[in-house]
């Protein structure tokens, strides 16, 4: 008898090859560990608060996102890209990923200062084709507000061209933007560049050397970002110019007042919107324009 309740504890206590085996961890004990992680998570998200950040002055410190933080100072420093177009209103703009910089927060407001911009990846593989030229430029200047940037603008030509050509029009280039954005503050130069004014000029000049397809200023670097944070407004400010911006943005689109640059936009932006009308999306990109146009022609008038 108790030889065979030997041989039952033996066989209960050990496998066929002679292991032992373990008994599994309490459930008691590993349950409580688990409830006091999930307790460590949840107490350090409702440490944090939500931040909102303000475009600078020049977008009028319009929202453009939230960020949650421990304290004011974590907040200080962080980094926001937005496409322009958010920001504008104009679709035109939508390749431009505008970067911005939080630089002062007060209360729950986080003001940032303009830390450049790129186009998109998309629209630089869209503007180059085969047998094109593609001239990189890439250049520094100072603003009349002594801000330091770094430009580097990009040249499309249709036809594959001489090295001496490219040579010309990459320094004819550099010398029409220092000369041009140089004498103008950062905003006033920004303007110049997201408007498109600057890019039309530049073909005009280089069109004496060569016809350039495209033109664009493909990324800006800021080299001295602590002289571009402007003073904040106080909260009853800040909360009146938000409250004007909405107001100016509902007239806006009640009178449908905002003119598209169609020429700005690619052939593909220029089908997608003829699609969205319901309109033909077959030749050339002038017969596109004209025919966008006049379809927001007609409807003005209607």
């Amino acid at each position: 008898m108790g030889q065979a309740v030997a041989a039952v504890c033996q066989t209960s206590s050990t496998s066929s090859r002679g292991n032992v085996y373990e008994l599994p961890a309490s459930p008691r004990r590993s349950g409580a560990i688990m409830a006091k992680a999930q307790r460590k998570a949840k107490d350090r998200w409702k440490s944090k608060a939500w931040y909102s950040l303000h475009a600078p002055a020049m977008f009028n410190y319009a929202v453009m996102a939230w960020t949650p933080a421990d304290s004011p100072e974590a907040v200080t420093g962080r980094v926001a890209e937005v496409s322009l177009d958010r920001l504008s209103g104009d679709f035109s703009q939508k390749n431009y990923i505008v970067r911005f910089r939080v630089g002062e927060v007060r209360g729950p407001n986080a003001f940032t200062s303009y830390d450049g911009h790129r186009l998109t990846s998309d629209y630089k593989r869209a503007l180059t084709r085969r047998r094109n030229t593609r001239i990189d430029c890439n250049f520094t200047l100072t603003t009349t507000d002594d801000v330091r940037l770094r430009l580097k603008p990009i040249l499309v030509v249709d036809n594959r061209i001489r090295g001496s050509q490219e040579k010309l029009l990459r320094a004819q280039t550099t010398a029409l933007v220092i000369k041009t954005i140089s004498g103008l503050s950062l905003v006033e130069g920004l303007k110049r560049i997201y408007s498109g004014e600057l890019a039309r000029e530049l073909a005009k000049d280089l069109r004496t050397i060569y016809l350039t397809r495209r033109v664009e200023i493909a990324k800006i670097e800021m080299l001295s970002p602590a002289k571009l944070m402007d003073v904040p407004p106080s909260e009853e400010e800040l909360e009146r110019i938000l409250t004007e911006e909405e107001t100016e943005d509902g007239d806006d689109d009640e009178t449908d007042a905002e003119v598209v640059n169609y020429e700005s936009l690619t052939v593909p932006e220029l089908k997608e919107l003829l699609k969205a009308q319901g309109l033909p999306v077959s030749g050339k990109k002038a017969e596109l324009v004209e025919r966008l146009s006049s379809a927001g022609s007609n409807e003005e008038e209607e």
